[in-house]
C-alpha cells in the first residue's frame, strides 16, 4: 500500500490537534457531586416541577424548578431558581427561567437533549446541582471543521489524486484492527453519518456466522470514531430498555431509554436474533418514522430518533446451507416482522463468511497483531487516534450537507429501474407486480450518502455508480452469492444454480443427452436455450451437449 501524501498527514495532524472532546453524557457532572466544582453535562429531562418560594428573603413571586437530568446511566437532581441573591446564590432572570422551563418540557416531551451547567450545592436536606445555564443541544449536529479546513481538505485530496472516501477506506487510517472487504466497508461509513431527518436514516442488516467479527466491527471500527452504542441481549434490549418506562411510582417521570438517548447517532444491535417479536413489532415503526410514541400514565410523550441502525447476527440454528433453498432463510432471525424489517434496511448482508476464504491470511495477521498489542504502541496508536478524531469531525460536517438529488433525477431512477426489473430484487424483497417507494427512496439516500462521504456538493455519476453497486451486492447476498456482472447481463439466479449442478454432475465428460442431464439436474427447455445463449452449455448436432467452466462473475469462459 503506498503512504498517504506527507501534505494530506500533516493537514490532518494540525486539524486534528484543535478539536476538543465533545460533552456526551453528565458523568463529569455526577463525579462533580462530592467537590462541589462547576461540571457541564448532557442528557434528557425526565422530570420537572415548579415551586413557590415563600421565604421572605427570596423575594415576591419567586419560583423553584426542580428537575432531573439523565443520559440514561447517570441521572441528576437539579434546581434553577430567580430567588433573590440573599435567599439562594446563582438566581436567573424571569426571562431566562422562563426559557429554561419551555427546553425542559421539550426535552421531556421530544426527547430533545439539554447541556447543563453549574455546580452541587447543599439545599435543604439534599444534594442537589445548582443549573446557572441551560440550552437546547445539538450536540454531534455540529462539526468542529471549519469551511475553510473542508475546503482545504478536498483541494489536497483533489491535487494529491485520492478522495475522502479512499482515505477513510484505508487499513492505515480507520481499517488498522480488522480486515474487512470494500463493499462492507463502504457499507459501514455510510452507516458512520448522522441523521439530520428520517430520510436520512440509514439502516444496516448483517447475517454471518459464528466468529466473523461483527462485534469486533462495533469495538474497533465504528466506536473510536463516532458515537454508537451496542446493544446485546440484556435488559436493554427490552422495549421499556429502547424506548424508555416509567420510573417506579412516579407517573410524572419517564426515563430515557436507549434510542431517544442516541437521537441523530447510531445503535448497534448485537445477537438480535434473540429478540422478542413484540421488539421487533415496536422497532419497524421507529425505523420508518423516526420517533417513537409512549402513552404510559399521566404522559404522552413522542421522543425522536432519527438515528440509524445496524443488525448483527447470526442465521437461525436450524439453517442448513447445503440444504436450504433460499438465503432468505438466514433472516428467520427477524421472527414474524422480517419481511417488514427487511423492508426498512437500506443495505443487508447475508453471508456465513464475511471476508472470505481467501482473506484468512490477513484475518489471522490482525488477529496477531491486536494480541501481539501493536495497536498499543505510540506511533501506530498516536496515528490511528489522529484519523479517527480527524474523520470523526469530517463526518459530522459532511453529514449535514444537502446534495440536491432532483437534478440528478434521470440517472438515479435508470439505475433503480435496472434494479427494481431483476429477478433477485422481486425474490429479495416479496415483491409482486407492484413497485416499491421505500427501496427507491433508501437508494436516492444512498446515493447522497456516497456524495457527502465524498464531501460532494453536488450528486454526480458515481455517486449513483457507488449506490447501484452496494445495493446490487446486498442483493447478491440476500437471494444467493451472485455475480453483479451477470445481474447486469440479465441473468436469472436460477440459471447460475443449474449450471453449477450440471457442471458438477458432467464437467469434464465428453458431450452428454439432453435426457441424462435432466436425470441428475431439472430444468426445462427455456433454461437450457439460456445457457446455450451465454455458452455455458453448448449444442452439437447430434443432440448432445457439453457443458462448460462459465465465469459468471466475468461472463466469460472458464477454460
Amino acid at each position: 500500500m503506498d503512504e498517504i501524501p506527507k501534505d494530506i498527514v500533516d493537514f490532518a495532524r494540525l486539524t486534528a490537534s484543535n478539536f476538543e472532546q465533545k460533552i456526551i453524557s453528565v458523568r463529569d457532572v455526577f463525579m462533580s457531586k462530592v467537590s462541589g466544582e462547576s461540571a457541564a453535562g448532557i442528557g434528557f429531562c425526565t422530570k420537572h416541577k415548579t415551586k413557590a418560594l415563600t421565604h421572605k428573603q427570596a423575594g415576591k413571586d419567586r419560583i423553584l424548578v426542580e428537575f432531573n437530568v439523565s443520559d440514561g446511566e447517570n441521572s441528576i437532581e437539579c434546581i434553577a431558581h430567580n430567588a433573590e441573591e440573599k435567599y439562594l446564590f446563582g438566581g436567573l432572570d424571569a426571562d431566562e427561567l422562563t426559557t429554561l422551563i419551555d427546553n425542559l418540557d421539550e426535552s421531556q416531551k421530544m426527547g430533545s437533549k439539554i447541556e447543563i451547567y453549574g455546580s452541587f450545592i447543599n439545599h435543604g436536606a439534599k444534594r442537589v446541582f445548582l443549573v446557572d445555564t441551560l440550552c437546547l443541544d445539538a450536540g454531534f449536529m455540529h462539526s468542529q471543521m471549519t469551511p475553510e479546513q473542508f475546503a482545504e481538505f478536498k483541494r489536497l485530496c483533489h491535487e494529491n489524486d485520492t478522495s475522502p472516501l479512499a482515505l477513510m477506506m484505508r487499513d492505515d487510517t480507520l481499517w488498522a484492527e480488522l480486515y474487512a472487504k470494500d463493499y462492507l466497508k463502504k457499507a459501514i461509513l455510510l452507516f458512520c453519518l448522522s441523521p439530520e431527518r428520517k430520510q436520512d436514516m440509514i439502516h444496516i442488516g448483517i447475517v454471518s456466522s459464528h466468529g466473523e467479527g461483527k462485534d469486533h466491527l462495533v469495538e474497533r471500527v465504528i466506536s473510536p470514531l463516532v458515537p454508537c452504542r451496542l446493544v446485546g441481549s440484556g435488559k436493554m434490549a427490552t422495549i421499556a430498555g429502547l424506548f424508555g418506562a416509567m420510573s417506579g411510582d412516579d407517573l410524572s417521570c419517564l426515563e430515557v431509554g436507549l434510542l431517544p438517548k442516541m437521537n441523530h447517532q447510531r445503535v448497534a444491535i448485537s445477537e438480535f436474533q434473540t429478540w422478542d417479536d413484540s421488539t421487533f413489532g415496536e422497532l419497524m415503526n421507529m425505523m420508518a418514522n423516526g420517533s417513537v410514541s409512549i402513552q404510559k400514565g399521566n404522559l404522552d410523550v413522542t421522543r425522536e430518533t432519527t438515528e440509524n441502525l445496524l443488525f448483527l447476527g447470526n442465521p437461525p440454528s436450524h439453517y442448513n446451507p447445503e440444504e436450504s433453498e433460499s438465503k432468505k432463510e438466514m433472516l428467520a432471525a427477524f421472527g414474524k416482522y422480517t419481511h417488514q424489517i427487511v423492508s426498512r434496511l437500506s443495505l443487508i448482508f447475508t453471508q456465513l463468511s464475511l471476508a472470505g476464504d481467501e482473506a484468512t491470511g490477513m484475518i489471522r495477521n490482525a488477529i496477531l497483531r491486536a494480541m501481539d498489542r501493536d495497536f498499543e504502541n505510540a506511533g501506530i496508536k498516536e496515528s490511528l487516534d489522529m484519523w479517527r478524531k480527524f474523520f470523526r469531525e469530517y463526518l459530522a460536517y459532511v453529514s449535514y450537507t444537502h446534495p440536491n438529488l432532483r437534478e440528478y433525477a434521470a440517472r438515479i431512477n435508470s439505475n433503480y429501474d435496472v434494479l427494481e426489473s431483476k429477478s433477485q430484487f422481486k425474490d429479495a424483497f416479496n415483491i409482486r407486480n407492484k413497485r416499491d417507494n421505500r427501496k427507491y427512496q433508501e437508494f436516492a439516500n444512498l446515493v447522497r450518502g456516497f456524495a457527502r462521504l465524498q464531501g460532494d456538493a453536488q450528486i454526480g455519476i458515481s455517486h449513483v455508480g457507488e449506490a447501484y453497486k452496494i445495493f446490487a451486492k446486498s442483493l447478491t447476498t440476500l437471494t444467493d452469492e451472485f455475480p453483479i456482472k451477470a445481474m447486469e447481463y440479465g441473468v436469472d439466479v436460477k440459471i447460475i444454480n443449474i449450471h453449477g449442478r450440471l457442471l458438477s454432475a458432467f464437467g469434464g465428460s465428453n458431450a452428454v443427452g439432453k435426457e441424462e442431464m435432466r436425470k441428475k439436474v431439472k430444468f426445462n427447455d427455456h433454461q437450457l436455450g439460456e445457457l446455450e445463449r451465454f455458452k455455458a452449455v453448448l449444442p452439437f448436432s447430434d443432440g448432445t451437449y457439453l457443458v462448460r467452466d462459465f465465469n459468471w462473475d466475468t461472463m466469460e469462459d472458464g477454460e
